[in-house]
């Protein structure tokens, strides 16, 4: 085992899984595949609701949008995290994605041309060298340059999504503290609240006061099953904690995997 999967792996040696709870009457669908992990900083063992289902790898969505910041600002490709860059004036799908963006508003929008012009200028030989530096998921693929991230080319398991963040948030990450400290103010969201390209969203966790939540949804569609992320960190004034949660089904919405996270967030309070 390489030294860049020990986080992963770690993470994976104890976990608390989640007794399920027996369906009664019809199903009119079949339900989601549903995986939440939760950890605190200190390393004590995680809650994993499903170790098999997080143990599943699908593509990140714009949940990669973390790591690919990071590497846009190793690289060198973007010197200043809240630079715009100009829009080139091409129809977008959500309003708020047409206009001039940075590296840290087009996190917090999640504007997909931003990253897949970055993607494009990073090229696939830096991407590559890139991703197995910092040991992100399978840290490899073969197709388009820039939408590798979101058809299933990339794909990365929530166990792993979990141990990634905490290595960014601990300062594990080979890479510049200077670039991490721009990509953890990128994706800090505003009080009770998300954001992604759809809007702002409520984030209603009961925790104590005084909470930074940092966050970042995704969404995308592979081979007809529909996938939602989201992995974040939370500051409280008692712990650290890290997270991952996602959800793929036939049917769900864009909110599924936020959801997800916050129903056991609130189901487990710091002590």
């Amino acid at each position: 085992m390489t030294l860049r999967r020990l986080g992963a792996a770690a993470v994976l040696a104890a976990v608390t899984p989640l007794v399920p709870v027996a369906q009664t009457g019809p199903i009119a669908a079949a339900a989601p595949h549903e995986c939440a992990v939760l950890q605190t900083l200190d390393g004590s063992a995680p809650f994993v609701s499903d170790p098999a289902e997080c143990a599943v790898k699908t593509a990140p969505a714009s949940t990669f949008k973390v790591p690919h910041a990071l590497i846009a600002l190793e690289t060198g490709l973007v010197i200043d995290a809240k630079a715009a860059v100009p829009w080139d004036g091409t129809k977008q799908p959500f309003p708020g994605w047409e206009k001039p963006h940075s590296l840290d508003s087009a996190m917090k929008a999640s504007v997909l041309w931003f990253y897949q012009r970055t993607a494009s200028l990073i090229g696939r030989e830096r991407m590559l060298a890139s991703l197995k530096r910092l040991g992100y998921g399978s840290d490899t693929y073969e197709g388009e340059q820039t939408s590798f991230w979101v058809n299933g080319d990339l794909a990365v398991s929530p166990m792993e999504q979990l141990a990634f963040v905490s290595r960014l948030v601990r300062y594990e990450l080979p890479a510049n503290r200077r670039h991490m400290d721009a990509v953890k103010a990128a994706f800090e969201m505003p009080p009770g609240a998300i954001t992604n390209a759809a809007g702002t969203h409520p984030f209603g966790l009961t925790w104590p006061a005084r909470l930074v939540v940092r966050a970042k949804t995704g969404n995308t569609t592979v081979a007809g099953e529909r996938i939602s992320w989201i992995v974040g960190h939370v500051e409280s004034r008692r712990r650290d904690y890290v997270f991952a949660a996602r959800a793929r089904g036939q049917e769900l919405s864009m909110q599924a995997g936020a959801e997800l996270a916050l129903r056991t967030l609130n189901a487990r309070p710091p002590r």
